[in-house]
Order: C-alpha cells, then structure tokens, then sequence
C-alpha cells in the first residue's frame, strides 16, 4: 500500500491520539490515588483507631453518587423489594427459636420495613444518611465499633424511634459529652448507637468496662497512639494503590497475639472484660503459630477502580516474600486465561502443577520440622498428605498448564430444557497436547483412531456417536495448545485460539459472565417450567427467575481472578453496571 502524506499525517494524528489517551489515563489513575492519599491524611475520624487495632475498615471518600445506587441496586435488590423481610417472617413462622433470637428477628424484621422501597439515594435521604457517606468500622480488641455518616441528624433519630417501636426493644436513653445516645443491655455485652454531629456511632463494649470504654468508643477519649498519630493507614492506602471507598485489613498477627494472651493495652483489656482466656499453649507451639502467622499477616482489601459505572476490588492475603515467590511460580500461562471476553460463561485455570505439588509439600515439611515438639502437629497425617499428592499428581497429569472454557452463546429449547444451539470453545495449555488428545479415546474408541496433526490443521471429531444432539466439534493443535471448537460455526475462529495471548500477570483461576446473555438463553424455559409447577417449587423456581432477571437489569459484565503476586495471593473483581 503506498503511503501518501494524507495518510502518514492521519497516521500520526491517530498515533498521536492514542497516546494522548494512555497519558490521560495514567494521569487520571494517578490524580485519583493522590486524592485518595490526602482524603485519608484529612479524615480525622482515624485519631480514634488505636493503633494496634486488629481490624479496620475506613471509607474517608464519598464514592461517585451513580456508582453508589448501581451498587445499591446490585446488593439489595431483595431488601428493596421485601423479598428478605418475606424469608426472615417464614423463618420465624417454620422454626422454634428462643425469646431472645425471637427479639432480634423482631429487630432485623423493623429495620427491614425501614429499607423497603428505599434503595435509593432519595430513600437513603429520606432515613437522614447519604447513600455515599463516608464511613469507619474498627475494633476496639474484638469488639466492633462503627461511624457512619449521617446527613440529617433528626430524620435519623427518628428512623431509630421507629424502630425501637416496631421491634418493642426499648433502649435507655442517655448522654455522653456531646453524643446522645441509646443503651440496650446484652447480658455480658452493651450495645450503644449514639449520634454526634454528622456521625452515628455503634458498638458494642463489654459491661464490666463500659464506662471505661465508652468515652473511647464516642471519641471523647483518644487512644495512647491512634493510626492518625503512626501514620500507617494513609502509607497502608498509598502503597496498594486504593482509592478510599472502603479500604482496610484485618491482622492476624495481632489476632494471634490476642489468642495467645500476648496482647497489650485496649486488646487486653476487652479480652479480659468479656471473659476471654487465652488459650493455654505448650511454647513449642507458641512459637509454631507466631512462625506460620508471619507467613500470612495480613488480609487487605479496597477499591483500585470506581467510576460511574464500574469499580474493581481487590483483596489479598499477604504473604512473606519466600511464599510470594511459590505463588507466583505455581501459576502456569494459558492461553485465553484472564483476558477481557465477552463470553456468556468463562471459566479458566491456569497451574503448574509439579510447582504446585512441590511447594505443598515443602509447606507440609517446613509445618513438621518448625512444630515437632509441638503437640497440635500431627507429623503422621502431614506424611500421609504429602504421599496422597504424589499420588494424585502423578506424571500423567503433571505437564497439563491448564485450560480455559467459554460459552460464547447458548439456545436452549424452551419445552424440554435441552441445547439447541451452542457456541462454545475449550483451550487445553499441555506440554503433551496430543497426548492429551490421545486420552479422549477413553470416551470414545472412534477418537483413537484419529490422528490429529500438530500444525493448526482443524479436524471434526465424531461426537454424534456419542451424543446424536451433539453440535459439530473441531479439534486442532499447536504449539502446546489444544483447542476444541463447537457450534454451527465451527471451525471458524479455532486459528485465533491457538494463538490467543496470555494475560500479562497470569492469573491461576479467572471466571467471567454475561448475565444479560445468561438469562436471554434460560428465561424462556424457566417461564415454561413455572407455568408447570405448584407450589413451594413453584416459588424457589420464581425466587431463581427473578434473581437471574435482576443480575441481567443490573450487570454488562463480571469477572473475577485469582492471582499470584509479588503481595501474595489476590483476588480481583471487577464488575460493569448498566
């Protein structure tokens, strides 16, 4: 083709434009992770987290309002439209429950009425909260405690009045400093909702130490050294790249020093009130289970993107660098895995299988040489585990990476629930590919016989034999991919299978979903078979309709991952709202 200065100018123009939009991007990305930083250095509520607090959760950012209500809407469609409050009345109508489950049923069934119909940032309004306010849960040793945003102090009061009378629970009225606040008696425990300002506050504090407590829990009294004063949320924040919308941690460091009896000050001190002994631990295994937790100190999770209409959380258990680096190593490329689609249904995996046997079974050995004088080990079982694995990934399957399923489309005959129609295609990731293949003559001797070539060459495999409905179906190797390739279409596309990129952080598992595809291709015969049954099926089968159908209202697309990274294991969602 020759190249004219038109077409070169064009050329650059677009080249020009691409880049301007990654630069843009990659600006935007960064602006937002700077807002977030400084939205967690202004949020003043963290000077009353102590600073060896077990478990935090902080939103110091209102999130987009759009985002807010597709959210909303996702979570608590069957709260919007009562089918929650319908469930817990035939709970509570079917199973015999104690007086004092039955006064918290009574309480969950008050606040449900409250949240009817009100999914909404108007009906948010209308109870005196935000629909994106900002928000703070942490503990206080283990005991909860909460801040909420609130926008309207008196509607929010009187939400908790209407409450208290549906639900017959009458709390004490009472003051602390500036907080009013309401008191229910709970055996062992209190439980306190006060408001202050634009803050509810909930928690739950042990009787004996509640007054000690309780200036705590208000914020009347600030711990010796709070996250604000350490700094150590915003750098926690700043260093994962999250966005403020509700990110936090637990710490199983401290958690396993408080069931150690290890603890110090607040932690100690709840655990003492409510009664809490430590669990009365050899040293030998002391020093196991403060070992082994180093391996894993921390879970994390926040957002790392929010627009208006999509958000990805991601969460992580942390790991050491030595089980980082295994993680990392356990995970096989494949083909397909992981990478944007817009299938129905995508289901992948991706594992290097001898990785994975040998880095159990080091775990498994590490476990019985850190523990041998610790009684909770049982160096037998632990054998005996590392011989079943070798037993179960035995070389036969030890050069299969992986694979990777999707259904591109799907009819379904609407009478008999049978496929009519399916576009479908399967990638097997071997260092054997054939001899993969070669094992399919197992389902069928006809596949045998077949001697498929390893340059791309697609060949039909005689599935009618086995399946007179069954769709045409194509096979090909390459390299070490195996495809299969079903539907009418087929061979078409099973090139661009076997030369499919592999995702740049390869993740070991990857679903991903259509659900407007998903319920286009089941709601005609979940209709038919309604129409056919009575009921309590009847019903289970409509409750499933429904929530098909509102998934499909809701969701463009989902997709979920499993990765192995230089943090540890983590878990990415990513979901696209209409």
């Amino acid at each position: 083709m020759k190249l004219d200065k038109g077409n070169l100018t064009r050329a650059l123009l677009a080249g020009l434009l691409v880049l301007g939009l990654g630069a843009c991007s990659d600006s935007e990305d960064k602006q937002e992770r700077k807002a977030a930083v400084e939205a967690v250095k202004e949020f003043s509520l963290l000077g009353l987290v102590p600073a060896d607090s077990p478990y935090v959760m902080v939103g110091s950012r209102r999130m987009p309002v759009a985002l807010s209500e597709k959210m909303v809407r996702a979570a608590a469609g069957d709260i919007e439209n009562g089918n929650v409050r319908k469930m817990l009345a035939a709970s509570m109508e079917e199973d015999a429950v104690d007086e004092k489950t039955t006064k918290i049923m009574k309480l969950m069934d008050a606040i449900l009425s409250e949240l009817e119909g009100k999914m909404n940032s108007e009906g948010f309004r209308s109870l005196g909260v935000p629909i994106n306010g900002r928000a703070m849960f942490y503990g206080l040793g283990v005991l909860p405690v909460l801040w909420l945003e609130v926008e309207d102090p008196a509607r929010f009061e009187a939400l908790l009045s209407r409450i208290e009378e549906k639900s017959g629970l009458k709390a004490e009225k009472l003051t602390n400093g500036e907080m009013s606040y309401r008191r229910f008696a709970m055996d062992e425990l209190t439980a306190v909702l006060g408001v202050k300002k634009d803050w509810a506050v909930f928690a739950l504090l042990p009787a004996s130490s509640e007054k000690e407590l309780l200036p705590l829990a208000f914020g009347e009294k600030r711990p010796e050294k709070s996250l604000q004063d350490t700094g150590s949320f915003k750098t926690f924040v700043e260093k994962r790249h999250f966005l403020g919308y509700g990110d936090g941690y637990v710490d199983l460091v401290r958690l396993a020093e408080m069931s150690l009896g290890e603890a110090q000050g607040v932690n100690a001190q709840v655990l003492q009130a409510i009664g809490a002994d430590p669990k009365d631990v050899s040293p030998a295994c002391r020093s196991f289970i403060k070992t082994t937790v180093q391996s894993v100190p921390l879970i994390s999770f926040g957002f790392s993107e929010a627009t208006e209409s999509r958000y990805t959380i991601k969460a992580a258990v942390e790991t050491s660098p030595g089980v980082a680096a295994w993680l990392k190593k356990m995970t096989a490329p494949v083909p397909g895995v992981g990478m944007d689609s817009n299938a129905m249904l995508g289901f992948g995996m991706g594992l290097d299988l001898p990785q994975l046997r040998d880095g159990f079974k080091a775990m498994m050995r590490s476990f019985i040489e850190n523990g041998k004088d610790c009684e909770m080990v049982d160096k037998d079982a632990l054998t005996q585990t590392m011989q079943g694995m070798d037993m179960m990934l035995n070389p036969m399957f030890a050069g299969i990476k992986g694979f990777d399923l999707a259904v591109n489309d799907l009819e379904i005959d609407p009478q008999s629930m049978s496929p009519k129609a399916v576009d479908a295609q399967l990638v097997v990731a071997s260092v054997d590919p054939k001899g993969m293949f070669g094992m399919l003559g197992m389902l069928n001797p006809q596949f045998a016989q077949i001697d498929l070539p390893v340059d791309g060459s697609p060949v039909k495999l005689p599935v009618e034999g086995m399946a007179p409905m069954a769709p045409p179906t194509y096979a090909a190797i390459k390299g070490e991919v195996l495809a299969l390739k079903l539907g009418g279409t087929a061979p078409d596309g099973i090139d661009r299978l076997l030369d499919a990129k592999t995702a740049k952080t390869p993740p070991m598992l990857a679903i991903s979903y259509n659900p407007e595809k998903l319920f286009k291709a089941v709601a005609p015969g979940l209709k038919n078979m309604m129409e056919s049954m009575q009921g309590d099926d009847a019903e289970e089968l409509k409750s499933a309709y429904q929530s098909l159908q509102s998934a499909a209202d809701i969701y463009k697309y989902g997709q979920f991952r499993m990765l192995g990274t230089d943090v540890g294991m983590e878990f990415v969602s990513t979901a696209e709202l209409k």
